[in-house]
C-alpha cells in the first residue's frame, strides 16, 4: 500500500510528501528503522516515538500505527525545500524498505 501526498506550502518553497508502506510485524519495522539510522548516520536524529532526521534542507520522520491482526503501517513523511532533492531522498528512504522487507518477511 502506497500513497504519496505532495502539498507545496503556499507561504514558501516547502515540498511535503507522505508515503505509507506496510511491514508484516513490529521486528521487520525495527531493523527498518535501525537501517535507516545507519544509513543516515551522520545527520542531526531524534528516536522518541517517531524517528525523525534533519538533513541541511529539511527533516523527514518514520512512526508506526499498530493494528491488530494485519500488517503494521508504516507513514514517511518527508519536508524540504527541493522537489529533486526530496524525490532522490523519498527513492533512497523506499529502497531501504524494500531491501529489509526483501531480507526479513
Amino acid at each position: 500500500m502506497e500513497m504519496v501526498v505532495e502539498a507545496p506550502n503556499t507561504k514558501s518553497s516547502v515540498i511535503e510528501m507522505k508515503k505509507f508502506v506496510l511491514v508484516k510485524n513490529i521486528n521487520v519495522y525495527h531493523k527498518f528503522i535501525n537501517w535507516v539510522i545507519g544509513e543516515f548516520d551522520l545527520y542531526l536524529k531524534n528516536e522518541s516515538q517517531e524517528l525523525k532526521v534533519h538533513y541541511p534542507n529539511g527533516w523527514f520522520s518514520i512512526r508506526c500505527f499498530n493494528s491488530p491482526n494485519i500488517d503494521l503501517k508504516v507513514e514517511i513523511n518527508l519536508i524540504g525545500k527541493s522537489k529533486t532533492a526530496c524525490d532522490i531522498l523519498m527513492q533512497r528512504i523506499l529502497g531501504i524498505h524494500e531491501q529489509v522487507v526483501r531480507t526479513y518477511d
